[in-house]
């Protein structure tokens, strides 16, 4: 104890002091501009925009005033798998250093023109959103209208 009733710190050993000196070296500088705040921000707020879209709030909201309480659990269930689907493809798509398409692609399956039927799938749903997007447009341009 010392004079002014206070514990003493216990003396840190070589082995910590060199494990933190390596952690110190790999450890990347706060970010002090904006910037650089939202280059460290960005990819979480879009994997966040990804995980809550215009989907979830306008179907959920939809889905709830058309069947009340009986579909909550469907409403429930489809937004935590779409959670961790999101948060799956990211891991793999970072640690694996290639895109969600190669990956999918790679799965045994049937193929027309060496692409698998899944790539295909996924093909066809997005041509298909560039129309919902324009619906989407049309809807927020007329509801400003008003």
């Amino acid at each position: 104890m010392t004079d002014d009733h206070t514990t003493a710190i216990p003396a840190v050993d070589s082995k910590t002091t060199r494990r933190d000196q390596r952690l110190a070296e790999h450890t990347i500088a706060p970010p002090t501009t904006l910037g650089l705040i939202l280059k460290q921000v960005g990819p979480g707020l879009i994997i966040a925009a990804n995980i809550v879209g215009s989907g979830e709030l306008i179907m959920t909201t939809k889905t709830g005033a058309q069947a009340g309480i009986a579909l909550l659990w469907l409403i429930m269930i489809g937004c935590v798998i779409k959670v961790f689907v999101q948060l799956e493809l990211g891991r793999f798509t970072i640690s694996h250093g290639e895109t969600t398409l190669t990956s999918l692609n790679r799965i045994p399956g049937p193929r027309l023109a060496g692409v698998n039927w899944i790539v295909l799938v996924w093909s066809f749903m997005m041509l298909t959103t560039v129309g919902q997007l324009g619906g989407i447009v049309g809807g927020v341009g007329q509801a400003l209208s008003l």
